[in-house]
């Protein structure tokens, strides 16, 4: 996204419009957070809660920079935000059931980071011009960019109702960090899993947060959604039950989020990719792209599933994959043709390949 994204385009996603009292305002709080530095004191497990006023949803705040590597508050959001996060402070920063380097594609937040001013794209820099604010300090990662996190999707811009909300959020979470800076031991004694919600009547211009005002709740993880099942239709079940089983072929498969991601309507996303490889030879048997960003991949894998044993004119003696998510999505295909599934940490022919695949892949926004 180095590169100004014209909204004119027709393949282009559109650039959401924010009002100038908007980004003046947000710019505003987004510096006053920024000076305040909370990272200096805070952990991102220390969540505080604070309801959205239009429809009372729990939103959850988490500060990164005490490692000194990413600045930031991120505001979590609706059922996958809030598990998402939950999980990773309760499996001690791996959310359970986001597997390695995918679990980053699954976060549902939006995003205050300071960054460099070399970082900020044609946009951001927009904004703050629009804003006429810039921070005290020119030097280091002190100007504030705004992003919308949404499950498969590229970062993107803050829509108008967004702001709205991360406006209303910031001052709350300024009054929160400022407690634990006063009052750092304030949860000692509390509850795995309980969170401090702040009260909606609070006002943070009508004076500072009293711990005596947060009222400590379980806030406890929503369900996963059910995994989509990969089910093959009776005449390719017949086709391949005709494939002769051959000892030592075994394939490899995943699912996998692909690293270009695609434009839409309104932002980019990043497609699901099936993959499924010959462990011997290498030969990668088949490979799909999911086609919206709604997609759970579930046709996609049994698709290169059917495809590969049919253009290799074998069935393999076992289905290798090394995540428990594409394991369950594969079972009841992989019972239908009798073949095993075998969750196995490493897939080097298929890595292999992804890796060569994700290389030669340019990056977005990269030709625009």
């Amino acid at each position: 996204m180095s590169k100004r994204l014209k909204a004119s385009h027709p393949d282009q996603p559109r650039i959401p419009t924010l009002t100038a009292e908007t980004r003046q305002k947000l710019v505003t709080a987004a510096n006053e957070y920024g000076s305040l530095a909370p990272w200096t004191w805070m952990h991102d497990s220390e969540l505080c809660g604070v309801c959205d006023p239009a429809n009372g949803e729990i939103l959850l705040c988490s500060v990164l920079g005490r490692l000194r590597e990413v600045f930031a508050l991120l505001v979590f959001r609706h059922d996958t935000g809030r598990r998402w996060v939950l999980n990773t402070i309760l499996n001690d920063g791996r959310p359970e059931g986001l597997e390695d380097g995918e679990s980053g594609f699954e976060q549902d937040c939006l995003k205050l980071e300071f960054v460099r001013k070399t970082e900020l794209t044609e946009e951001d820099r927009a904004v703050h011009t629009d804003a006429r604010c810039s921070p005290s300090i020119k030097r280091g990662c002190v100007w504030p960019v705004f992003r919308s996190f949404v499950p498969g999707c590229y970062p993107w811009y803050l829509t108008q109702a967004e702001a709205e909300l991360l406006f209303y959020v910031l001052p709350r979470a300024d009054a929160f960090a400022r407690l634990l800076r006063e009052r750092p031991n304030v949860g000692e004694r509390r509850m795995q899993g309980e969170v401090p919600m702040l009260p909606d009547a609070f006002d943070p211009a009508a004076g500072p947060l009293r711990p005596e005002d947060l009222d400590w709740q379980p806030i406890i993880p929503a369900p996963d959604p059910p995994v989509r099942e990969c089910v093959l239709d009776e005449a390719t079940v017949s086709r391949l039950l005709k494939l002769p089983r051959t000892k030592g072929f075994h394939l490899e498969l995943d699912l996998f989020y692909f690293v270009r991601p695609v434009a839409d309507i309104d932002r980019p996303y990043f497609p699901k990719a099936a993959l499924a490889v010959d462990r011997v030879s290498g030969f990668a048997g088949g490979l799909k792209l999911t086609e919206s960003r709604a997609h759970p991949g579930a046709g996609a894998l049994a698709e290169v599933l059917a495809g590969a044993m049919l253009k290799m004119g074998h069935r393999p003696e076992t289905l290798r994959v090394q995540r428990g998510l594409v394991a369950r999505m594969l079972a009841p295909a992989a019972k239908q043709l009798g073949i095993p599934v075998l969750e196995d940490f490493e897939l080097p022919a298929l890595n292999y390949i992804r890796a060569e695949l994700e290389a030669a892949s340019p990056r977005f926004g990269a030709s625009l």
